[in-house]
Formats: C-alpha cells, sequence, structure tokens
C-alpha cells in the first residue's frame, strides 16, 4: 500500500452563503456504472497509481501512470492502444491546441524509483518529448508539486502550482506569464486550514467552463473558486460536510482506518452545460450546479466494488458524455453514463 504522504501530492468554512448539504435521507439521481479497468502492475494496460486522463477528439484516452513512468493510451472501452515512456512521476495532464500532451512531474518519494519532479513536459500524442521547463523553488516557473493543468483557448497553459499555493499562467513554448493566489482562507488564496508546507492546501485540479473562466479545487478549504483567465475572483463555495452535496470526509483506504490530514475534493470536470463533476478524498464524484447546487452523484461510498472509488482523481468526458474517472488507489478506470440532464 502507498505511503499516506503520496495522496498529499494530489490533494473554517468560507463561501458567500453556506450551501446546504442534500439530506441523507434523500434518494440522489445516479449515473450508470458502464465498466472499469486495470489492476496495480507495471505490465502493459495496468496502474501503479495512475493520477489524471485526457481524452481527444478521436476518444482516445491518455492516462498518467505515476509510479511507472509512463503514460498509457485506450480506445473507449478500455483497449490497449500504446505506452510509452515520460519524464519521471507524471501527474497533471492536458491536452494543447496541437493535441500534445501537457504533464506535470511530482517529486515523489521512496516508493517512486526517482526523486525528480517539479517540472512540466510536452509529448506528442506518439510520445515524443517536445520540450520541458521548471524545476523546484517559489520563482516564477518553478514549482513545488504541480498538479493540475489547464489549456485555454489562447493556448495558455495553466498549471496549479500546489505547495507554492498558487496559479502559474504560460505562453505555449513555456515562456511565463504572470501568476495569481497565495497561501491563506480569504477568498482568492489557497489552503489555509493545513500548514503553508503541506500539499493538500491546493489549488490542486483547475478546469476553464465554457466562458473562458477557470474553476480550482482546494482540499484543505473544502471548497471551489471561480476566476477570470487573469485571476480576479468570481466566486467561492463548499462545505466540508461528510454527506451528499459536502465536499469533506476522510480518505479510509489504509486499512479501514480515517486519515484525518486527508480530506475535501481533489479534481474538477466541466461537463458540456457549464455544470461542475469534483472528485473528493471521500470517494464521491459529484455534479454541481455552477452556483454550488448538489445535483446528483456517481460515486457514494469508498471501496473496491464496481462504481465504489478510493480517492477518486482525474476526470474527463467523450464525445458521447461518458465519464471517466481515474480511481487513483484502485488502480483503474471507471465509466460512467450520465446523460444530459
Amino acid at each position: 500500500m502507498l505511503k499516506h504522504w503520496l495522496l498529499y501530492t494530489l490533494c473554517f468554512l468560507i463561501s458567500h452563503s453556506i450551501l446546504p448539504v442534500v439530506a441523507a435521507d434523500e434518494k440522489p439521481q445516479t449515473a450508470t456504472f458502464l465498466k472499469t479497468w486495470g489492476q496495480q502492475g507495471d505490465q502493459p494496460g495496468e496502474f501503479h497509481f495512475p493520477i489524471d486522463l485526457a481524452i481527444n477528439a478521436s476518444d482516445e484516452i491518455f492516462v498518467t501512470d505515476h509510479l511507472n513512468d509512463r503514460v498509457q493510451k485506450f480506445d473507449r472501452t478500455g483497449n490497449l492502444l500504446a505506452q510509452f515512456p515520460v519524464l519521471p512521476n507524471p501527474g497533471g495532464l492536458a491536452l494543447d491546441k496541437l493535441g500534445n500532451l501537457v504533464l506535470a512531474h511530482i517529486v515523489a518519494s521512496g516508493s517512486s524509483r526517482h526523486k525528480s519532479g517539479d517540472r512540466i513536459s510536452i509529448y506528442s500524442p506518439q510520445g515524443k518529448l517536445i520540450r520541458q521547463w521548471g524545476k523546484p523553488g517559489k520563482g516564477p516557473g518553478e514549482f513545488n508539486c504541480p498538479g493540475g493543468i489547464a489549456v485555454a483557448d489562447n493556448g495558455r497553459i495553466y498549471i496549479a502550482d500546489q505547495t507554492n499555493h498558487r496559479v502559474q499562467v504560460f505562453d505555449p513554448t513555456g515562456q511565463f506569464l504572470f501568476e495569481w493566489g497565495k497561501y491563506g482562507s480569504q477568498p482568492g488564496e489557497f489552503g489555509g486550514k493545513a500548514s503553508p508546507n503541506s500539499r493538500v492546501g491546493g489549488p490542486q485540479f483547475l478546469a476553464f467552463d465554457s466562458e473562458g473562466n477557470l474553476w480550482t479545487t482546494e482540499g484543505a478549504n473544502c471548497r471551489v473558486q471561480k476566476f477570470t483567465a487573469e485571476g480576479k475572483l468570481l466566486k467561492y463555495w463548499g462545505t466540508d460536510a461528510d454527506a451528499r452535496g459536502g465536499l469533506g470526509g476522510y480518505f479510509s483506504g489504509f486499512d479501514g482506518k480515517p486519515v484525518k490530514s486527508l480530506t475535501g475534493p481533489i479534481a474538477v470536470c466541466i461537463d458540456q452545460k457549464d455544470r461542475l463533476w469534483i472528485s473528493a478524498v471521500s470517494g464521491r464524484v459529484q455534479q454541481f450546479s455552477p452556483a454550488g447546487k448538489y445535483l446528483r452523484s456517481c460515486g457514494e461510498k469508498q471501496g473496491t466494488a464496481a462504481g465504489e472509488f478510493y480517492a477518486p482523481h482525474g476526470m474527463a468526458f467523450d464525445s458521447k458524455g461518458h465519464l471517466y474517472v481515474v480511481d487513483a488507489y484502485n488502480h483503474r478506470i471507471q465509466k460512467f453514463a450520465v446523460g444530459q440532464k
């Protein structure tokens, strides 16, 4: 079993208003489980702590296989199409406007064969390294555990610089443009409920909506925040409740014992109607309106059965509207039909 700290790499309530949590006796709308693939290992089609995935226009699914130092490519049915090695410890993943893969690399622990990370790389879909940049640090273009990635329509690359508690923005060639955010719990800040050096503070993952605004998850503060592409705060919401509609709850994947240092949302994915799908340490994958209203879920508890999760991470939709979820600690991908409700 991986050590507790590995979840840190990715992952007092502040809100305009405290959003209601759905009562436990209400029956939520649920998504339909379709299939799963993968298991722990290093053989083709297996995973050792997958973190993120991205889907191109041809519905090819790319997955970062963190401790195997590779990216694997699948079709929509889970059949392996290709695999290729990448720089050590890949995590966050996005596709640029040319279809190339933009990867974040994080420093791993003794579970990894390498101690290198804190950089960004770009690979072709065939696995050719195009460029890389970054090093450990706090300055412009430096990183401390970079996490999720989002690419804007104009090609700019947005990086969740997790332990530096900021978002950094680069042009398509990797040139630093600007940044925003700092440690704290005030609107526009990140991670104030964790220690300044904690990787669970956030921001963790990023996603753009149809209007070009950027949403961020923030594990320790159990909230999401919405910014313009220039970093102006527009909205924030979330509760730390361990219930439907809440973003709290502890990870229990280590022998069933709650890990109270691991809580909150991990990844955010936005569907065609600008509704947010948010994965959480508690094993929930939930859908919300942009205003924060709970709509439904496709995961209600932690576990290893079909439709259950241990720390679900990255998510993405294919052209048919199916949702794919990286079930990180179960070392697999799960696929759901979520419709267009």
